[in-house]
C-alpha cells in the first residue's frame, strides 16, 4: 500500500454528470494504484464544515474539473487561505475553506489545487476522451511530485 501519510485529497464533483466527475475518478485511480483510502475523500460539493477535516492533515489536495482551457490541460497550484470570506449556499471554493480553517482552528495545512479540464457536462456516467486523457496526464504528475 502506498501511504500518504497525514495527507488530504478531496475529489469534487458528480460523476453523473460526465466531466464534472474528474475529481472522483482521480481518486478512484489513486485507489486502484494502491494509495490508502483512509485520506481520500469524495464529496459533491466543499461546505464550511470541511475546515474542521481539513484541520487534521498537513497537507490538503483539492482535485476538481474545470471549464477553463489549460495549456496542459491540467495545471496543479498551490493555493493560500482567502483574504476575505463570503458564503454562497451552493458552493465554497478551497481557498475560503483554508481561510476557516485558519482562522477558527489556528491551522494552515500546504495546500494545492488540481485542476481538470473537462468538456462535457451532460447527465450520463462517464468521461469524454479529451477529459480521460487529461486526467491521466494530471495523475502521473501528482504521483511523480506530489504524493
Amino acid at each position: 500500500m502506498k501511504k500518504l501519510d497525514n495527507k488530504l485529497i478531496i475529489g469534487i464533483g458528480n460523476n453523473t454528470r460526465k466531466d464534472d466527475g474528474l475529481g472522483w475518478y482521480f481518486l478512484d485511480i489513486l485507489k486502484d494504484e494502491g494509495f490508502n483510502t483512509e485520506n481520500l475523500l469524495y464529496k459533491y460539493q466543499l461546505m464550511v464544515e470541511d475546515a474542521e477535516l481539513v484541520s487534521n492533515y498537513n497537507t490538503v489536495i483539492f482535485v476538481d474539473a474545470c471549464k477553463t482551457d489549460l495549456e496542459d490541460g491540467y495545471e496543479i497550484e498551490r493555493i493560500y487561505p482567502s483574504e476575505q470570506v463570503a458564503f454562497s449556499t451552493h458552493e465554497v471554493p478551497p481557498n475560503q475553506i483554508l481561510n476557516l480553517c485558519e482562522t477558527i482552528y489556528h491551522k494552515n495545512p500546504k495546500s494545492y489545487i488540481v485542476k481538470i479540464q473537462g468538456y462535457k457536462w451532460d447527465f450520463e456516467i462517464g468521461l469524454s476522451q479529451e477529459a480521460k486523457s487529461n486526467l491521466t496526464k494530471a495523475v502521473q504528475e501528482f504521483t511523480r511530485n506530489y504524493s
